[in-house]
C-alpha cells in the first residue's frame, strides 16, 4: 500500500545480519513527530550481493491486536510506514524467489523512529536466523537531534519512580527539581522557570491550564510510553521555552484483559523531619502532628469488541488520602477522595485508516476539619467552624484520527476538551492576622485565609499532515486552543473584619503614615472577578531531507499568534507574527550509522498565560488601610475580637487605592505589547558503545531574547502627565502594565475624565528599565543502555550555568507561583543589582537509573542523583538616593521600598548582586525498589516495594533571604535570615501489589 522513494545510507550488503540488524537503529531517516501516539517503521532492503532489492513485501503484525500493515520497497530498497501505532510487532520481509526475513518483537515507541533494514538470500540459501530487539534498534537516532528519553510502563515499574510526569522528566539531563514549595512540583528544564513547559497526553496540552505548573492529574496506570525532550524541539511543539513531556495511553488488544493493583504508603513507615523554629523560638515548620497515608486500588480490563478491529481500553483508578498536620494555631485533620477513570476506544477501520475516542476524569473531593492549636503545648483544642468541602480537578475528553490518504500522504488529527475547577467552602469567616515584627507569627485561628472559585476550560484542535517525496520528508500542520477563564477570589471576614491583616514596624517614610519604629495594623483587601478567554493559532511546517547519504538537515518553522482578552471580550494582549525556525544537522561520521555529530538551533516562543487573565485582565479592586494598635495580650499582639480581626485604633491615614478594577486594555497593557521568547543552539555527538549501549556529549546555549512583564510605571507615568499637563483624575496609586522591558510603552486611557482619550507614550530611556536577560549554559554527558542482559542503565552528567536577572515567568526567590505576575520588574529600582546566578542554576548534577534482574523473579530498581544547591541571595529595602532611586532618576521615588525586603541590598544598604551569597547545600537522593513477579495460580503477579529519600537526607531546597526587617531605629539585620522553608520530602515507603489475568 506504500511506497517510499527515500534514499538511505549504501554499502550494507556485505555485513553480518547482526550488524545490519544494529545499524538498522542507526542510518539516517526522518525522526518520528506524531504528537497523538504513533510512530515510523522504515528501513532499506538489499539483496544477498548488496543491490537494492525493489518489490520486497514488508508486513507488520501487531502481537496482541491482530493488526497488519503491508508495505513494499521502492526502486532504491527502501521503506517507510507512518502511523503506526505504539506496540509490539512482528516484522516479515519476503520477495519471491528469496528467503523471508521474520524479525520478532520490534518494539514501536513513541516520537522515535524504528529502522529496520534487512538482506535477503536467495531461496535455499542456508544462514543463520537473529531476531532484532528493540534494544538494539534505539541506540543511535540519524534522524533527529532531538535530546531527551523515552521510558516505557514496564521500564519505569521496574524502577523506584513515583507516577507523575515530574518524577519521569527528572531522569533526564538538565532537568532540576523546583526549588518553590508552591510549583506543583514542575521541574525546570535547561534553566528556564517551572512554568514555561508543556505537557501532552494522546495529542491533547494536559498541562495545568492557569500557571503551566506541571500537568493535570492524569491516569498513570494507563500510560504506555512517556517520552521526555530537553532540547532541540521540532516545529510541531510550541507554546513552551523549557522542555516537553509526551505520553500515549495503553489500549486493548485481541486478547481479554485485566488486572488489579493496592498501593498503601502506610504512615507508620513514613519519617519526619524534625520542626524548625525561629530565632526567636517561634516555631516555623511544624511536623509534630503530621501524618500521611496514602491508599489507591487500580482495576483494568481490555480487550476486543470485535477482533481485529474494535478495541477498549477501561481504567477505575479511587484514591483515598488522610493528613494531619498543624502549624502555630491551628491544627488541620484533612481527608481527600477521588475516583479516577479513563476509557479508551479504538477502531481500526481498515489498514489506511482508525479512529479513537479517549475520556477521563481526575475530580477529587475533600473535607478539612480545623482545630484550634497551640503549638507550644502541642495541644489540639476545639474545631473551627465547621466541616469545609471543597473540590478540585475535571474530565478530558478527545477524538482523534489516522490515516493515509494517498500511499505517500497521511494524516493524523485530534480534537478535545480539558476542564479543570477548583472550589472551596470557608468553615469559619474569621480573617486571617499575621504579626511580622518578629519573625511570622499567625495570630488567627482562620481555616481559610481566601476564597476563590475556578473553572477552566481549555478546547483544543490540531491536524498534522506528511508528504514523503523522493529525498524529502515534509510534514506540516495547524493547532488551535481557546482556554475559557472564569474567576473569583476574594478575603475571608465579614463586613470590616474582611481582609489580610498584618502587624508591622514602620520604615522611614513609611506609606502607612506611620513613625520610623513604631508598630501599626495593615488591612489588605483585595477582590478579582474575571470571566475572559486565551485564544492561540499556530502552524507549522518542517522538511526532514536527506541532503547527502551522510547528512540530513531538517528544516522547520512554526507561526504562532495569541490573544488575551478582558471580560467584555476585548483583548488586553494581541500578538501575531511569531517565526520561529527550528534547525536540524545530523551527520553520519563514519557512514554506517555506528556515531554522529549534531547541531541545532531554534526559537521558541512563550504565550501570556491565562493566570495574567486573572491577575492583569481581571476587574481588580485593592485597597489598604493602615491603624494605630489598640488593645494588646500579654505577648504585646493585638488581641482579637468577635469577628476574627484585631483590635485596633485610629486610622493613621486615607484608604489607599491600588487599583479600581479598571479593566481598559490601553491601560493595562503596552499596545506595543511583543512576545516572549527564548533561542537555544546545541552541539552535540553521540556513539554507539559495546553494540548495546550508546554514549554522547551535548552542549546547549540558551538566550531569553525578550520577556513579558508587568511594571508599575505610576512613578513615571505621573512625571509624563505632568510634562503632557494632564491631571491624573483615575483614582488608583498604581499602574501595573504588561511590557517588555528595555522597549518603549504606548498606552491610552482618559485619565483626566474630560472625555477624551490620553495617548501616552513612554520611550525605553524615559522607563530605564533595563533588558530581560537569562542565560543558559550547559555541557551534557550520558551513557545508556544494556550494560548485560539482566542490567539496563541512563547516567548523566550535566555541568551548567543560568545565570540574568529574570528566572522567568515565576520566581523561586519569594516562592512566587504566579506566572508573568511576578514581583521582578515591578518597579526599576527592584532590578538594581539584579543581575547575577539565577536560582535554577545548579553547576553540577549526577544521575543514575537503572535496573538489574537478580534472578528471573526478582529486580532491584535503583534512581538516584545528587545536584549543587542554588544560589543564595540578600534581599533588603532599597535605599534612598542611590542608583535608581538617585535624584533625576525616572524612578526616584523608591516605590520598592513599600515592598520591604525585596530589593538586592544587605541591611546597611550595601549592593548584593543576586546569587552571590553562597550556595545551598548539595542535595543528594536515593530511592530504591525490589520487585518480585510470580506466578499466583495461573495469574501474574507482582510484589513491589519502594523507599523513597532511602537516607532521609533532608537538605534545604528553599531559605528565607530576607537579609533586613524593620527595627526601633529602622533597619537592622534579621535573625532568621537563612531560616530553611522547604527541603527534601521524608523518607518513606511504597507497597504495591499487582496481579495480571
Amino acid at each position: 500500500m506504500f511506497t517510499n522513494n527515500k534514499k538511505q545510507t549504501r554499502g550494507i550488503g556485505i555485513k553480518s545480519l547482526l550488524a545490519t540488524a544494529v545499524t538498522a537503529a542507526l542510518i539516517m531517516t526522518p525522526t518520528a513527530k506524531a504528537v497523538d501516539g504513533s510512530s515510523i517503521v522504515k528501513g532499506h532492503v538489499v539483496a544477498q550481493a548488496g543491490n537494492d532489492l525493489t518489490g520486497a513485501t514488508i508486513t507488520l503484525k501487531h502481537k496482541s491486536k491482530g493488526l497488519v500493515y503491508t508495505i513494499t520497497s521502492n526502486n532504491d530498497g527502501d521503506y517507510l510506514l507512518r502511523n503506526v501505532p505504539v506496540g509490539t510487532y512482528d516484522v516479515t520481509i519476503s520477495k519471491e524467489g528469496f528467503e523471508p526475513l521474520v524479525e520478532e518483537n520490534v518494539a514501536v515507541t513513541i516520537g522515535q523512529s524504528i529502522i529496520l533494514d534487512a538482506q535477503l538470500y536467495k531461496a535455499g540459501s542456508d544462514i543463520e536466523r537473529i531476531a532484532v530487539t528493540g534494544s538494539a534498534i534505539r541506540r543511535v537516532d540519524m534522524a533527529s537531534s532531538t535530546s531527551g528519553l523515552t521510558f516505557s510502563d514496564a521500564e519505569l515499574k521496574a524502577m523506584p519512580v513515583n507516577t507523575g510526569f515530574e518524577s519521569i522528566a527528572l531522569l533526564a539531563p538538565g532537568t532540576a527539581a523546583p526549588g518553590g514549595a508552591s510549583f506543583n512540583g514542575a521541574s525546570s528544564f535547561g534553566g528556564s522557570s517551572a512554568a514555561e513547559n508543556g505537557y501532552y497526553f494522546n495529542g491533547l496540552n494536559v498541562t495545568s491550564i492557569r500557571t503551566g505548573l506541571g500537568s493535570i492529574r492524569l491516569p498513570w496506570e494507563a500510560i504506555s510510553q512517556t517520552q521526555v525532550k530537553t532540547g532541540g524541539v521540532s516545529p510541531e511543539f510550541g507554546g513552551a521555552l523549557g522542555g516537553i513531556v509526551n505520553a500515549v495511553s495503553k489500549s486493548g488488544d485481541n486478547d481479554f484483559n485485566f488486572g488489579a493493583e493496592v498501593r498503601w504508603d502506610p504512615d507508620s513507615l513514613r519519617s519526619q523531619h524534625d520542626s524548625i523554629y525561629q530565632e526567636n523560638g517561634t516555631i516555623s515548620t511544624n511536623t509534630k502532628q503530621s501524618s500521611y497515608d496514602f491508599k489507591e486500588l487500580q482495576l483494568w480490563a481490555s480487550g476486543a469488541i470485535i477482533e481485529d478491529t474494535l478495541f477498549f481500553y477501561g481504567l477505575f483508578a479511587p484514591r483515598r488520602e488522610e493528613s494531619t498536620g498543624a502549624g502555630q494555631t491551628t491544627y488541620s485533620d484533612f481527608e481527600r477522595d477521588e475516583d479516577r477513570w479513563f476509557t479508551k476506544v479504538d477502531w481500526f477501520i481498515n489498514e489506511d485508516h482508525s479512529v479513537g475516542f479517549s475520556a477521563m476524569n481526575n475530580k477529587r473531593t475533600w473535607t478539612d476539619k480545623t482545630f484550634a492549636y497551640s503549638w507550644q503545648e502541642n495541644v489540639i483544642g476545639e474545631q473551627q467552624g465547621v466541616d469545609a468541602p471543597g473540590e478540585d480537578g475535571g474530565k478530558v475528553y478527545s477524538l482523534n484520527y489516522n490515516g493515509y490518504l494517498t500511499d505517500t500522504f497521511s494524516v493524523s488529527a485530534v480534537v478535545g476538551r480539558v476542564t479543570e475547577n477548583v472550589e472551596n467552602v470557608v468553615a469559619s469567616p474569621k480573617p486571617g492576622v499575621w504579626d511580622e515584627r518578629d519573625g511570622f507569627v499567625t495570630l488567627s485561628q482562620h481555616t481559610n485565609s481566601s476564597i476563590t472559585e475556578q473553572e477552566f476550560t481549555r478546547d483544543q484542535a490540531r491536524i498534522d499532515f506528511n508528504w514523503d517525496l523522493d529525498m524529502h520528508s515534509i510534514q506540516f500542520g495547524v493547532d488551535y486552543t481557546n482556554v475559557k477563564v472564569d474567576y473569583f477570589e476574594g478575603q475571608n471576614g465579614i463586613g470590616d473584619a474582611e481582609g489580610w491583616w498584618t502587624v508591622k514596624t514602620a520604615g522611614d517614610n513609611d506609606i502607612s503614615g506611620a513613625s520610623l519604629g513604631s508598630d501599626f495594623i495593615e488591612r489588605r483587601v483585595r477582590s478579582r472577578e474575571v470571566d475572559s478567554d486565551t485564544t492561540s493559532l499556530a502552524f507549522y511546517i518542517n522538511d526532514s531531507w536527506q541532503a547527502t547519504d551522510n547528512l540530513v538537515l531538517n528544516m522547520g518553522l512554526r507561526y504562532s499568534q495569541f490573544e488575551n482578552t478582558v471580560s467584555d471580550g476585548r483583548a488586553f494582549v494581541d500578538i501575531d507574527n511569531q517565526i520561529a525556525p527550528r534547525l536540524q544537522a545530523i551527520y553520519d561520521v563514519s557512514g554506517d550509522g555506528s556515531a554522529k555529530i549534531f547541531a541545532t538551533y531554534g526559537r521558541y516562543f512563550q504565550p501570556v498565560s491565562a493566570n495574567m487573565n486573572i491577575t492583569q485582565g481581571s476587574a481588580s479592586i485593592e485597597w489598604f488601610e493602615y491603624f494605630e494598635l489598640d488593645e494588646l495580650d500579654a505577648n504585646g499582639a493585638p488581641t482579637l475580637m468577635a469577628d476574627g480581626s484585631p483590635s485596633r485604633g485610629d486610622m493613621l491615614r486615607d484608604r489607599r487605592w491600588r487599583q479600581r478594577g479598571i479593566t481598559e486594555p490601553g491601560l493595562i497593557a503596552s499596545s506595543a505589547l511583543k512576545p516572549m521568547y527564548s533561542d537555544e543552539f546545541t552541539i552535540g555527538y553521540q556513539q554507539e558503545v559495546f553494540d548495546t549501549m550508546s554514549a554522547g556529549v551535548r552542549a546547549i546555549y540558551r538566550d531569553l531574547g525578550r520577556s513579558v512583564e508587568d511594571t508599575d510605571i505610576g512613578p513615571v507615568l505621573a512625571k509624563k502627565l505632568a510634562e503632557m499637563g494632564i491631571t491624573d483624575n483615575v483614582g488608583q496609586g498604581s499602574y501595573y502594565v504588561l511590557n517588555n522591558p528595555g522597549e518603549a510603552i504606548q498606552m491610552s486611557y482618559d485619565f483626566d475624565g474630560d472625555g477624551q482619550i490620553d495617548e501616552v507614550n513612554l520611550s525605553a530611556d524615559e522607563l530605564a528599565l533595563p533588558e530581560a536577560k537569562r542565560k543558559y549554559l550547559a555541557l551534557e554527558f550520558t551513557l545508556d543502555g544494556n550494560v548485560t542482559d539482566d542490567l539496563r542503565i541512563n547516567t548523566s552528567y550535566t555541568w551548567s550555568h543560568s545565570y540574568g536577572n529574570t528566572e522567568g515567568l515565576v520566581k523561586t526567590d519569594n516562592d512566587q507561583a504566579d506566572p508573568g505576575w511576578t514581583t521582578s520588574y515591578d518597579y526599576g529600582d527592584l532590578m538594581d543589582h539584579g543581575y547575577g546566578n539565577l536560582p535554577n542554576d545548579h553547576r553540577h548534577a549526577f544521575k543514575f537509573s537503572g535496573a538489574y534482574n537478580i534472578t528471573e523473579a526478582l529486580t532491584i530498581g535503583l534512581v538516584a542523583r545528587t545536584t549543587s544547591g542554588r544560589p543564595k541571595s540578600y534581599f533588603s529595602v532599597h535605599p534612598a538616593g542611590v542608583d535608581s532611586c538617585a535624584e533625576g532618576n525616572p524612578w526616584d521615588a523608591c516605590i520598592s521600598q513599600y515592598y520591604d525586603q525585596a530589593s538586592h541590598y544587605d541591611e546597611n544598604g550595601n549592593p548584593a548582586p543576586r546569587g552571590s551569597k553562597g550556595n545551598l547545600p548539595w542535595l543528594t537522593n536515593v530511592d530504591m525498589s525490589l520487585t518480585y513477579n510470580t506466578d499466583f495460580f495461573g495469574t501474574d503477579m507482582t510484589l513491589k516495594g519502594t523507599v523513597y529519600n532511602l537516607f532521609d537526607g533532608d537538605s534545604a531546597m528553599s531559605i528565607n533571604e530576607e537579609r533586613a526587617q524593620y527595627g526601633d531605629n529602622g533597619l537592622e539585620l534579621n535573625p532568621d535570615y537563612g531560616l530553611v522553608t522547604g527541603r527534601q520530602g521524608a523518607r518513606y515507603v511504597s507497597l504495591v501489589a499487582r496481579i495480571e489475568f
